[in-house]
């Protein structure tokens, strides 16, 4: 049977691959078909057509897409497509009936892990009451939900997931890759962990470290990856001292396949780091960490349910930053019951944290999270199935929220947003860094670290500004806040602009140093660069006392007494501080 797999592949999307891999290994034909934007519904109703498969699905994962892949249904329905149209994906899954009723074009919804529900439904197309966690539309119109068996138990029984083409990165592969599914923790804003609850079964199962390392060694030796994205929600286990165990395995795994010279990458909660922890990943090439702070407020970690304290937020960054990995996080500075005290604690470890790339944003109530269980229940959740919305408590933190919302949108949520291109810097340096710190200068260093806490301060200051609107002005006075948030929006977009081409300089520069890698690489050749400046030909005179600096004058480089000149061309000989001061103040003496 042919089958049609739709979905984003802005990067690798293991959730169809591992699908794809399964349908494969039990004969049929399967097609990955990218669906990044709406604007791809042309191309992507052309291909699914010219496919032909008897089974199309649609992987809806995101809310804030899912109205574009309910137009891709239907416009494949007006492109002539007859076929199973089913959808998959958390938005989908919690959605499903509604979903049904409201778009004909869909046939049914898969409610879980896709591998096996979409091999049944390869299995039974006539007999859609077989297929095990299948929400369907019957032939008189009325939907049903099939019982579920639960998801996937024994992860090493699936194929690896299918791949086909690489990003690069350096020239090196780059590879997603999965260790673990769902997650131990039941954070309040998590749509993914009430994901995996819903299809039942385990909620937290992990991969073998065997079969980690040979999914590993084909990617190293037959396709060349040198960089592995580890896609676990939290790549470490409950227990710490499981965690480390798993790694040691992992990296004597690893090592025993002569699998080297590599960089990961993972997310992390928190509570999971510790030095021993870090110490192995970072033998193994750990080059980035994606940490989950969340809120820096102990109110905040409560009411989002982390389970987690401040003490242990500063340890991760600490050990983190003593590894010096390319360490992001994000801030969900608002929820429900956020107070104007809650969001000044968070400015406060902004403040305190201005050499690490962040972004920042409202907890959203998903489908089937404990937010949206609190919002439903107090009757202050807005919208509909496509976008749940609400309002914070307090007025004022309402306030901030939108004011900030509306000034940093393009900042914080454009795909070419500073926040993020400011992490893809500093991606890219780390990354150099781990495969060739021969060509890297202290000068190069201190550019990507500048770049990173000019932007975040900058986004400092401007909440900061935010702040001190809200805490002085009326925040019913709608018309003074729609005033201050556009001015706030042209602020901030003016002084993106500025450091977003600072942040493509040094793009370009680490660019540039890697292409001359083996080359002479040299501070001589960085300094040619700049030969339009005059005043690079001429020397300075000997600083040898206070007159020097009263009669600054340059001689050119031609001057002939300069015959022993320092290492900064300076003076012909370095003057000892001692002997600087007493002549100092045997002048300062003369002129009294």
């Amino acid at each position: 049977m042919k089958i049609a797999l739709v979905g984003a592949e802005l990067e690798e999307n293991l959730g169809l691959r591992y699908i794809a891999s399964t349908l494969e290994s039990k004969g049929h034909d399967v097609e990955i078909v990218p669906f990044n934007s709406e604007h791809d519904i042309s191309d992507a109703v052309k291909r699914v057509v010219t496919f032909s498969p008897q089974i199309t699905g649609l992987s809806m994962m995101f809310t804030s897409r899912a109205r574009e892949f309910c137009r891709l249904a239907q416009a494949l329905r007006e492109g002539g497509y007859q076929n199973h149209i089913t959808a998959g994906g958390p938005f989908a899954s919690f959605n499903s009936e509604q979903m049904l009723k409201d778009f004909p074009a869909f046939d049914s919804v898969c409610l879980g892990e896709g591998e096996h529900i979409v091999s049944m439904l390869a299995d039974y197309p006539e007999d859609l009451s077989r297929v095990h966690s299948l929400c369907y539309r019957k032939p008189d119109g009325s939907i049903r939900t099939n019982f579920s068996t639960g998801n996937q138990d024994d992860l090493d029984t699936l194929p690896f997931p299918k791949r086909m083409t690489f990003h690069e990165y350096f020239d090196k592969p780059i590879a997603s890759i999965l260790t673990s599914r769902g997650c131990w923790r039941n954070c309040a804003f998590c749509s993914i962990n009430a994901w995996y609850e819903r299809g039942g079964g385990k909620k937290f199962r992990v991969r073998s470290v065997e079969s980690i390392v040979a999914e590993m060694k084909d990617l190293y030796f037959h396709h060349d990856v040198r960089i592995f994205n580890f896609q676990d929600d939290n790549f470490f286990l409950p227990k710490p001292e499981h965690a480390l165990r798993r790694f040691e395995e992992l990296r004597d795994g690893l090592k025993h396949e002569g699998i080297e010279g590599i960089a990961i990458a993972v997310k992390a909660r928190p509570d999971s780091i510790t030095y021993d922890s870090i110490r192995v990943l970072d033998g193994l090439g750990l080059f980035r960490v994606f940490l989950g702070v969340e809120n820096a407020h102990e109110n905040g970690l409560r009411n989002l349910n982390r389970k987690c304290t401040l003490d242990q937020i500063l340890n991760a960054l600490r050990i983190l930053n003593d590894f010096d990995v390319h360490l992001a996080y994000n801030l969900l500075m608002f929820e429900p019951d956020t107070v104007l005290d809650d969001i000044l604690v968070n400015l406060r470890f902004i403040e305190r944290h201005i050499e690490n790339p962040f972004n920042f944003c409202r907890a959203e109530a998903y489908p089937g999270t404990g937010l949206e269980v609190k919002l439903r229940a107090e009757g202050r959740l807005l919208g509909d199935y496509f976008g749940f919305d609400y309002r914070l408590k307090d007025p004022r933190s309402e306030a901030f929220h939108q004011i900030a919302n509306y000034a940093f949108f393009d900042r914080n949520f454009s795909d070419f947003g500073l926040h993020y291109f400011n992490m893809q810097v500093d991606f890219y340096y780390q990354l150099l860094r781990r495969f060739h710190p021969e060509v890297l200068m202290q000068t190069l260093r201190a550019a990507v670290r500048n770049f990173i806490k000019q932007t975040n301060l900058d986004t400092y200051e401007c909440l900061c500004q935010i702040y001190d609107f809200v805490a002085t002005a009326d925040a019913n006075d709608h018309v003074m806040v729609r005033g201050f948030a556009r001015e706030m929006r042209e602020r901030v977009d003016e002084r993106s602009r500025g450091l977003h081409s600072q942040g493509e300089r040094i793009l370009r520069w680490l660019s540039d140093r890697y292409d001359r890698r083996g080359k002479d690489v040299g501070v001589k050749r960085f300094m040619s660069n700049t030969g339009a400046l005059s005043f690079l030909n001429c020397k300075p005179m000997p600083y040898s006392s206070r007159d020097s600096l009263e009669k600054l004058e340059f001689v050119t480089s031609k001057a002939e007494w300069m015959d022993e000149a320092d290492l900064l061309g300076v003076a012909s000989s370095p003057i000892p501080y001692n002997i600087f001061k007493n002549r100092f103040a045997e002048q300062k003496e003369e002129r009294r």
